[in-house]
């Protein structure tokens, strides 16, 4: 969590306290340490500005002399006439003593009367107390007058001159303040005696914001007085400069309830959700701080993936605190910084990426073969129409030769879309078989080659339908329906009942090796890559998608021998291609430590002689992965260069260039170019699938055009409603417009447990909570 700039007053009394006697003291003694001085402090503790001050109450020490009734009366019935001669030193203290307990026992108009009587005897005193119960009052300027009287009598001027600076921060007058808070320091060194002197210095330096010095004299504390009050005051201290476990260390030498919230948060911050949870939990229950409690807990519920209970936990403090919940926590949505720091992104490609289903299932779509059109059905419509001719059934002959054309000019179409396909000019191929789908909507093939472009480019919610399609179309055409699963899976859509279906066929199959090649790619989709593994041990031809597979187990398996010689044979295969390599990288180098992987790699990318077509025209796969590892090995801005170069020497179909060039410039950091490339890919040339809006988005977030972002989350989650990404970047999105009921429509919808978003994070905005704070107190 962010850092809690809470305002708290801590009332801290009764506190024994050293014997610190001025010098018209000096005559008197202690008399027992049952008698020792009662200490009122008032703290209100900021972090990086003066919000409230510090309040010392010191009462005199009390005289050797056992105080009576008789004589407490003896001094109201004199105080009651004028005086001559000021009444004896220890008869004023039972006074003031008497005096403190008629206020602290609520009886505050007698005790001030009180404090105005003694006065007229020992104004100094009972000038600095009277100022302390005007104070608590909140009558800032007389208790300001009363201070000042204290100073200019030469008694207890160092911490009457704190407590009249704390006034001055009251009436919102930083001109006395500062007067007075250097007035303290110029009185420092009259208390360099005293065990306090370190306490002093302490709330000197925390008002004058030198927070290094004041955290010094804190750690090398003089006195063991007001133990809670310093603790406190070094939790807050430390908290600030993110020194979070010190912190802790702080509040939790002390028991009080009342540290439960602030001990709650720290425990946020440095990442103990469980003791955080615990900890907030306890402050509602004891009444402190309920609503930013309630709110804290959904941002950590929200940080550790359980977004539904955050969802929830926003909803009833909205409910319950309405306009006041905008308050306490204005959020930032901001990138995860993992995304763009070279080491981080390291850690994420090897960690994540490789082990993620999307990336594993791009990678087998990548190899996966095309299908032609099945050649004896046209000659068989053929030969039904001609004989029907002869028997002189002209409408029917007529129905089956029409067939015949349709389907021979759609495979001839999927002939040339698949030679569009291979020569990667993926979107082209696209577009061409979308069309032949319009001409014959009942083509397996048709519609299992379509799909399988639309996976190539990422868009996993339109290769979802079509393989459906394809599969129910042809029961026996068994990958179009395994395909299904796998972009089911991406999608979030629930395939559990088509996985049935298919696993039950497939078994009831007789072996072969296209059998056996369902039933691991089957096994995959279902994370058993224990039973996947047998595919390691046949001797099938080395066609791309079998030598993947291998690649894939192997390394799942920790077999980095078979890894490496798989990959080897990929590369040989298709040794211009990008994706072949990056494979041949994940087996040769994933075992290397940080910098030596940078190293390999980077040289490893260097002396191959890529053709590049696959990177500009290709398959998502191939962008995502090959800017990933120009990320890690430093290389952007130069891959940059020569996309821009690319891009202003093509006329057409420049859709997969300027999406990799957005790409990479978001990586990079160019934010604004990246926000501006999206905006044209959207706008200008019209690709608008769900993972394209989400990317654009990304960079409207990363460029600072949140309202945009919104926009375009709002449009992905049309086109994929199951797209958790986009949810929960679109509910963070809505807390920072505070929008919570937006919010919580979102956030509810993300229905899956340790939901860990790739990109988006967030924090609390403490400018524009110090600029809140800031128009409150003007105001």
């Amino acid at each position: 969590m962010a850092n809690e700039l809470e305002e708290e007053i801590i009332i801290i009394e009764d506190i024994d306290a050293a014997n610190e006697s001025s010098a018209s003291e000096s005559s008197i003694k202690e008399e027992s340490s049952s008698k020792k001085n009662k200490k009122i402090i008032y703290i209100a503790i900021g972090a990086t500005v003066f919000l409230v001050g510090v309040i010392i109450f010191f009462v005199l020490l009390k005289s050797s002399k056992q105080p009576t009734t008789a004589s407490t009366q003896n001094i109201e019935d004199r105080l009651e006439k004028p005086i001559t001669e000021p009444v004896e030193l220890s008869k004023i203290e039972n006074m003031i003593a008497k005096a403190d307990y008629l206020y602290s026992s609520g009886s505050k108009n007698e005790a001030l009367s009180l404090y105005e009587k003694i006065a007229q005897y020992s104004e100094a005193v009972s000038a600095y107390n009277l100022g302390v119960a005007q104070i608590k009052e909140a009558q800032y300027k007389t208790a300001l007058d009363s201070f000042a009287k204290a100073i200019k009598n030469n008694e207890q001027r160092c911490v009457s001159a704190i407590n009249a600076a704390v006034c001055a921060l009251h009436l919102d007058d930083e001109a006395t303040f500062r007067y007075y808070i250097d007035l303290a320091y110029a009185y420092l060194p009259q208390e360099r005696s005293s065990q306090l002197y370190s306490y002093y210095y302490t709330l000197i330096n925390y008002y004058n914001q030198n927070y290094m010095e004041a955290l010094s004299s804190l750690n090398n504390s003089t006195t063991n007085e007001y133990d809670a009050v310093q603790n406190n005051l070094s939790a807050k201290i430390n908290a600030l400069f993110d020194n979070n476990i010190n912190a802790i260390d702080s509040l939790e030498k002390s028991s009080s309830l009342s540290n439960d919230f602030s001990l709650g948060v720290l425990y946020a911050r440095v990442g103990d959700l469980a003791l955080a949870k615990k900890y907030l939990q306890n402050a509602i229950k004891n009444g402190i701080e309920p609503m930013k409690a309630q709110l804290a807990i959904a941002y950590i519920n929200l940080k550790s993936g359980q977004v539904q209970d955050g969802a929830r936990e926003i909803e009833n403090a909205t409910d319950i605190f309405r306009d006041e919940v905008y308050k306490p926590y204005p959020l930032k949505v901001k990138l995860k910084d993992s995304l763009f720091d070279s080491s981080e992104a390291q850690k994420h490609y090897r960690d994540t990426l490789n082990n993620s289903k999307a990336v594993t299932y791009q990678k087998i779509f990548y190899f996966s073969p095309y299908k032609i059109f099945n050649a004896n059905q046209t000659i068989s419509y053929i030969r039904k129409g001609n004989t029907n001719i002869f028997i002189d059934n002209v409408d029917s002959a007529k129905e089956y030769l029409e067939k015949s054309v349709s389907s021979s000019s759609v495979n001839i179409g999927i002939v040339k879309a698949i030679q569009k396909a291979l020569s990667f000019k993926l979107r082209e191929a696209n577009e061409m078989l979308l069309s032949l789908v319009e001409i014959q909507p009942k083509h397996s093939a048709l519609h299992y080659n379509l799909a399988l472009t639309y996976a190539q480019l990422g868009n996993f919610v339109d290769a979802q339908k079509h393989f459906v399609r394809s599969y129910n179309l042809d029961a026996k055409n068994y990958i179009s329906g395994i395909y299904a699963v796998m972009c089911s899976q991406l999608i979030d859509k629930d395939s559990t009942k088509l996985l049935s279906i298919i696993r039950d066929e497939i078994a009831n199959e007789e072996f072969s090796q296209e059998i056996d090649l369902y039933k691991t790619l089957l096994f995959i989709s279902e994370d058993n890559y224990l039973s996947a593994s047998d595919w390691l041990e046949k001797d099938y031809p080395q066609r791309p998608l079998y030598l993947a597979l291998e690649i894939l187990i192997a390394l799942k398996q920790n077999n980095i021998e078979v890894a490496q010689k798989s990959a080897n044979k990929l590369t040989l295969l298709l040794p211009d291609e990008i994706l072949p390599h990056l494979m041949q990288v994940d087996a040769l180098f994933n075992n290397l430590e940080e910098k030596k992987y940078a190293n390999e790699v980077m040289n490893y990318l260097k002396i191959q002689k890529f053709s590049f077509t696959d990177l500009y025209y290709g398959a998502h796969i191939t962008r995502c992965l090959y800017i990933q590892q120009n990320l890690i090995t430093g290389k952007l801005y130069f891959l940059r260069e020569r996309l821009k170069e690319v891009l202003a020497g093509t006329t057409s179909q420049t859709h997969e260039i300027t999406s990799a060039l957005a790409l990479a410039s978001l990586y990079d950091k160019a934010y604004e170019e990246s926000f501006t490339l999206y905006n044209n890919l959207i706008d200008n040339l019209k690709v608008r699938d769900a993972q394209t809006l989400f990317l654009g988005a990304v960079a409207s977030t990363a460029a600072n055009h949140h309202e945009n972002a919104i926009a375009l989350l709002e449009l992905s989650k049309m086109k994929d409603s199951n797209f958790l990404e986009s949810r929960f970047a679109l509910g963070l999105l809505y807390l920072e417009a505070k929008n919570n009921e937006g919010a919580v429509i979102q956030l509810s919808r993300v229905n899956k447990n340790n939901f860990n978003s790739e990109y988006f994070d967030f924090d609390i905005d403490i400018d524009k909570l110090m600029l809140q704070k800031s128009l409150s107190e003007k105001k």
